[in-house]
């Protein structure tokens, strides 16, 4: 797995600040702009809207995250997330699975820890994944299309994606994610390194999205 922020929106705290003092204040946003505020004093303001919940001010701030390897059985997860998250997906429609165009001959895949750390339980995974192998490549020699020989691949087959969140979306997604007990290790893992990657560019928000 490896994942690059790809960009965001500036200055989050400058941002949500203005969002949140908007909703109180004759001034207008413009003018609330030109305010020159400390980060303790827009720091004071946000505490008491992410602790009452407000959190509709943080919507105004996005995350664009480029993600490498991970699985499609992660995919299926993720895109559960639906609201204020957009996704662009690499098709196995069009993105050959061939063992020809692979580096080591297996369409890349995810193995579980627990699978990797059980040689005989390995063993098998791989045998598995290899015979997979052999029979999507033996669907293309049919002439069967990789839109239909795909059907063949495992929920482990890699895949890679562009993900665009809010910040209110990707704390909901986090929370559910990563904080709540009984999410699966891989998109846990995901989400960590996401919150490490946004929180090293925006370091108040530690506080609020804190590393379980």
């Amino acid at each position: 797995m490896e994942i690059k922020l790809i960009s965001k929106t500036p200055n989050y705290l400058k941002t949500c600040w203005t969002a949140a003092r908007t909703c109180y204040s004759a001034d207008s946003p413009i003018e609330l702009l030109t305010e020159e505020k400390t980060e303790e004093e827009m720091l004071r303001l946000l505490t008491r809207i992410m602790t009452s919940k407000h959190l509709s001010v943080v919507e105004h701030c996005s995350m664009t995250f480029a993600v490498k390897d991970v699985s499609r059985t992660l995919l299926a997860q993720y895109s559960r997330h639906r609201i204020g998250v957009s996704l662009s997906v690499q098709s196995q429609r069009y993105v050959s699975e061939q063992s020809a165009k692979q580096t080591d001959g297996l369409f890349g895949h995810v193995v579980p820890q627990t699978v990797a750390e059980n040689a005989e339980a390995y063993a098998r995974y791989m045998a598995c994944m290899k015979e997979i192998q052999k029979t999507y490549d033996e669907l293309l020699a049919l002439g069967v299309a990789k839109q239909d020989a795909r059907f063949v691949l495992p929920g482990g087959a890699c895949t890679n994606f562009v993900t665009t969140l809010n910040l209110r979306s990707f704390m909901d997604v986090y929370e559910k994610r990563v904080t709540t007990p009984g999410a699966q290790w891989e998109i846990k893992e995901m989400m960590l390194r996401m919150r490490d990657l946004i929180v090293a560019e925006e370091p108040w928000l530690e506080e609020f999205i804190p590393r379980s």
